[in-house]
Parts: structure tokens; sequence; C-alpha cells
């Protein structure tokens, strides 16, 4: 599926500007002709939540632009088009998809999907094609390790894992615990880098992990992992899973009994309405968060009050909006700084962001990464309610044990 998204003001005035013959100095030879970014997302599969709210986080961003008039390019205003298509949750395919948004769409630059096995195969093809990408909703050291030998024409912003990883044990201090822990990871790059953090970390925080089930993506048989789990009386449980294993998972602890004092899920807890999809049973769920009310981000009220309801609540899938929002700025304010869309020159614009955006303080390193903080969260209703803030600091009380597998 391939959608192209051009507003009907940005179509007018486009034609307008056509029709005037407008031409102009240097850069692109004062083409007025629209700029075609391309994305490729999971705007179906398991990791459709991802999908479907960047795309609303980057059309935001280009409606507000072309309402604007268009940005400018060397002088001239340009409307910007954006051509998505649907991955279905794929990485061979998102790469393909990738080459041909460049290649036969015309795409300057691309907007990244979201996830490790996703993003990865996507930055790939973005550093054979020589044309940049920037990513969000991809943990920094997953996405590092996708390029050993560095990347050039691909970024990421979002959190590190180094940093995040600690907000679990941050919220669980909280609480009183027998400080045992049991880890559920899948194999894939979220699942390997993360467990090894958390089997590193652990015993300098005062935990001590008595269980680690490690399993393929798509695993849906937890029988033997819960009941070592329970055995090992973890009072403690961190998952790493897609949204389908961690229904999986919660539905085996159900069904045997376990109710550990506080359990955390990432990548599939970050799933909105995810107490709803699991009927109930992820009520109380904690993950780790990249965006929270009370967090203090720029513009963090406009962005509720806009689209809270449209979204389903506070929480994950309204981060990812304002993620993909935010990257989408970062792009086309280095267009407008490149004064062109070579992609050599945007690509060399990026390196250079330093600013402010609603998903917070942007500014690339050398690796092509930019670390934004995590805090530590907990699903009230259809709500992410923020524990503990980057720093660790508690904000609201935990509810412990978790109610969904309590009851």
């Amino acid at each position: 599926m391939k959608k192209r998204m051009l507003t009907a003001a940005a179509l007018v005035a486009t034609s307008s500007l056509l029709l005037a013959g407008c031409s102009a100095n240097g850069g692109d030879g004062g083409s007025s002709e629209p700029i075609v970014i391309g994305t490729t997302l999971s705007l179906t599969g398991p990791l459709q939540a991802f999908g479907t709210n960047l795309e609303l986080g980057y059309e935001t961003a280009i409606e507000e632009i072309n309402a604007a008039g268009g940005l400018e390019v060397d002088g001239v205003q340009r409307q910007i088009e954006l051509i998505v298509q649907d991955n279905g949750s794929d990485g061979d395919k998102a790469a393909e998809q990738a080459r041909s948004l460049v290649l036969d769409d015309g795409a300057v630059a691309l907007l990244g999907a979201a996830t490790p096995p996703i993003t990865i195969p996507v930055s790939a093809a973005a550093e054979q094609l020589k044309v940049p990408v920037i990513s969000t909703i991809t943990p920094i050291q997953a996405f590092l390790g996708g390029n050993p030998d560095g990347y050039k024409y691909s970024w990421d912003v979002f959190f590190d894992e180094l940093q995040m990883t600690q907000t679990q044990f941050d919220a669980a201090d909280t609480i009183t615990t027998n400080k045992k822990v049991a880890l559920f990871t899948d194999q894939e790059e979220d699942g390997k880098v993360m467990g090894g953090i958390w089997e590193t970390i652990a015993p300098d925080r005062g935990y001590e992990i008595v269980y680690r089930g490690e399993f393929p993506v798509g695993n849906a048989n937890f029988a033997s992992q819960v009941s070592a789990a329970m055995a090992a009386n973890a009072e403690v449980v961190i998952a790493q899973v897609i949204p389908p294993d961690g229904i999986a998972l919660l539905k085996e602890m159900k069904a045997q009994g376990y109710d550990p004092q506080i359990m955390f899920m990432e990548k599939a807890g970050n799933t909105g309405g995810y107490p709803t999809i699991t009927e109930g049973l992820g009520d109380g769920l904690m993950a780790a968060n990249w965006f929270a009310e009370g967090m203090g981000l720029d513009r963090e009220q406009e962005f509720i009050d806009k689209f809270s309801a449209q979204i389903g609540g506070v929480n994950s899938d309204l981060g990812t909006l304002v993620y993909g929002y935010s990257i989408a700025q970062v792009l086309f304010d280095a267009i407008k700084a490149a004064g062109s869309t070579d992609p050599a020159a945007v690509n060399e614009a990026i390196g250079k962001t330093d600013g402010t955006f609603p998903a917070g303080k942007i500014k690339f390193n050398a690796d092509h990464v930019s670390a934004l903080p995590a805090v530590q969260t907990q699903w009230v209703g259809n709500d992410m309610i923020l524990i503990t803030d980057a720093n660790g600091k508690s904000v609201n009380a935990v509810i412990a044990p978790m109610p969904g597998l309590a009851k």
C-alpha cells in the first residue's frame, strides 16, 4: 500500500506557484515543485500502533508547514509531499520500500519507522542510497548495533537503554519486594541489549536475577517460563516482547496464578489501550516511557489537549506522535538550513541540529544519535501515569500488586 499526503490547501498553493511560473536562484534551481519525503511504516502487523501514530505525527508537522505556505528552500516556498508505504511490520519489506521511495518516487529524504527490526534495514538502505533518514522509537544501543562500522546517512532520536533500564529499578525501589527478578526477553535486538543490561546492573541496584526466559519473537507458549519464574519466587518481573507475545505472557501468568508485586513490560506495554487489549490483565502494568504528563516537555499540554482524545489517552501512542512530529521538524529545519534538497547537503545540516522540540532537546553526537530521557509510567485506565522521572525521583505512588493479575 502506498499513500500520498498533500493537503488541499497545499495543492492550491502548489498550482498557483506553477501557474505563476515561479523561479528563483541557486539551490534547486528555484524549483517550486513539492518536496517529496518518503516513509515506510508498520501500519499493519504487530507493530501497527507505532506506525500509525508516527504517521499522524509526520502528517501533523507537514500540515502545519503547508498551511503556512510551505517550506522555504533557497528563497522559494515549497509544499511538502509525504509518500507513505505500509511494510506490514516486516523489515525486509521495509528496506525494499525505502529503496522504491527514493528511486521510484523521488524522495529526497526518509522519515523512519519504529523498533530495531524495521529501523535497521531501512537505515541500511539509506546508507546504500546515500539519502538521509531520521528515525525514532528505536533504542539507541540497538540502533548502533545494527551497523558496527557507523552510520553516515542514518540518524536516531530516542532513549538510551543504559539510562532506560535504570527506570525499572528506580520504580521498584519505591515499593517493598524480595528484590528477586524474573526476565522475559525475546531474541530480537531490543531483547538482547536490554536483557544484557538488566542482568549487569541488577546486582549494583541490590536485585538478583533469579530467572531469565529467552524465546523467539512470536512465542505463544509461556507455560514453562512462567512456572520457572514462579518457582524462583520472583516478585519483580521485567519483560521485553512485542504486543501479541505480551498478551500471551499475561494470560499464562493469570492462568497459573502468578501475580508479582510489580511487572514491567517494554515495547508491548507501550501500545495504546494495552489494558483493554489484554482484557484487563494489563491494568497496572509498568513501562518505560518517553512522554507522560508532568515531564515538562515543550508544548506538552498543547499536544495532550489536541490529541489525547483521538489517541485514546495520555500514553506512549501520544508520545510516538510527538516524537514523529519532532523528527519531521528536524528534517524540515535541515532542508531549510541547507537551502537545498540535495541529500548530501541535507544530511550535513541534520548533523548540525541543536534545538528544543516537543520531544525534548535534540543534538546529534558523532554516532548520529540524540539520546532523550526515559521515565517510568504505570497503566491506569487509558493513561500511563508518571511514576519516576528521568533522575529516578518518585512522582506518583506505584499501585501494587498489579491489579490486572491480582484480581
